[in-house]
């Protein structure tokens, strides 16, 4: 009986992973790009996880593309390929109530659906009232991506850019 529910449970993990989630629906690998920010030095920039807790990334940005975070899209959500077990999913954490933005994440399990692509670019998820990109140098030392929310007239600091997030393929 301890057999089959091991079998089972190995079962269940790997199909919970990054290659249960892949599917012929899904995309080729690519990395997200930085691209029109009014701020040169927020242009050009790469993706990655920044480990913030357990099961827990923030998105933030880096010109090496070298620390780039590699990422598909199955069935409109984002999925990001850490190299481990689990599948991690891109959600604009939409927690503050009333905000006209919010952190872009990458979580263990997580992601929500209603990405897509378009001329070569990342559309936010249609789940939020989703109104761009937003690039912050923020509390990790390095620029942070945020999504803009519709519906509030967004008071950018002057030290943060709207972007583009362009879609590089491997």
């Amino acid at each position: 009986m301890k057999f089959f529910a091991s079998l089972a449970l190995m079962a269940a993990t790997a199909l919970a992973g990054p290659i249960g989630v892949r599917s012929t629906h899904a995309t080729s690998e690519f990395k997200l790009k930085t691209h029109g920010a009014t701020i040169d030095a927020l242009n050009n920039l790469y993706v990655y996880a920044y480990h913030s807790g357990a099961g827990l990334n923030d998105a933030v940005l880096s010109s090496n593309a070298s620390e780039a975070t590699p990422f598909w899209i199955t069935n409109g959500t984002v999925y990001a390929d850490l190299e481990d077990s689990y599948s991690w999913g891109l959600s604009i954490n939409g927690d503050t109530d009333e905000a006209s933005w919010e952190p872009v994440v990458i979580d263990a399990d997580g992601g929500e659906s209603g990405y897509s692509i378009s001329h070569g670019k990342l559309i936010g998820s249609t789940e939020e009232e989703f109104d761009g990109w937003l690039v912050c140098p923020w509390y990790h030392n390095a620029p942070q991506l945020f999504g803009l929310v519709s519906g509030f007239d967004a008071v950018i600091p002057s030290s943060c850019s709207k972007v583009t997030l362009e879609v590089i393929y491997e």
